[in-house]
């Protein structure tokens, strides 16, 4: 019973190991055994293992990030032109040049000749004194031409540069007014 138990072990032994493992030929038999017991087919050598093939993960195509949104109303300033800008007369000052005018030519002429010396210096004087105030109140303005980044060209006027010059980016507001773009 002994040698019966010693054999099943081998076998259940080099049977476990045969799977773990390359097959070996099972050890022989013990010499005291009765029956005979045919050594196993032998096993084919092992083929070689097969190299797997490449497996080529496709990546997306990295892209550059999108270009930031084209502001319509940003640009950049290509040229300044100052204008100086004939001020509003006003009606007061009319009125007192026409004045001072007709007192004025009072002084020459007698009788008819007064009269039309006095209705020639009122005339004189309201055109005189409307122009004179116009200059007065003139102002300067400044033509502001801006290269725009969604295309084309835009021409703002504004009373005060306030540090705008020529390649400073601005956002313009309207029709005229300009102001620095962040």
């Amino acid at each position: 019973m002994f040698k019966k138990t010693l054999s099943s072990l081998i076998i259940v032994g080099s049977l476990a190991l045969g799977a773990c493992g390359p097959q070996q030929a099972p050890p022989p038999p013990p010499a005291e055994t009765a029956t005979p017991v045919a050594p196993p087919p032998a096993a084919a050598p092992a083929a070689a293992p097969r190299p797997r093939p490449e497996r080529r993960v496709e990546r997306e195509p990295e892209y550059a990030p999108p270009p930031p949104p084209v502001c319509g109303d940003c640009g950049t300033i290509v040229s300044v032109q100052e204008e100086r800008v004939a001020g509003q007369a006003t009606a007061l000052g009319t009125l007192g040049g026409a004045g001072a005018g007709a007192a004025a030519g009072g002084q020459f002429g007698k009788k008819s000749g007064k009269f039309a010396m006095m209705a020639l210096g009122a005339v004189g004087g309201a055109f005189a004194s409307r122009e004179v105030e116009s200059q007065v109140r003139a102002k300067d303005v400044y033509h502001v031409v801006v290269n725009m980044e969604a295309g084309g060209t835009r021409e703002v006027t504004v009373d005060q540069l306030n540090g705008l010059g020529v390649g400073t980016k601005v956002h313009v507001n309207g029709d005229n007014t300009l102001s620095y773009a962040n």
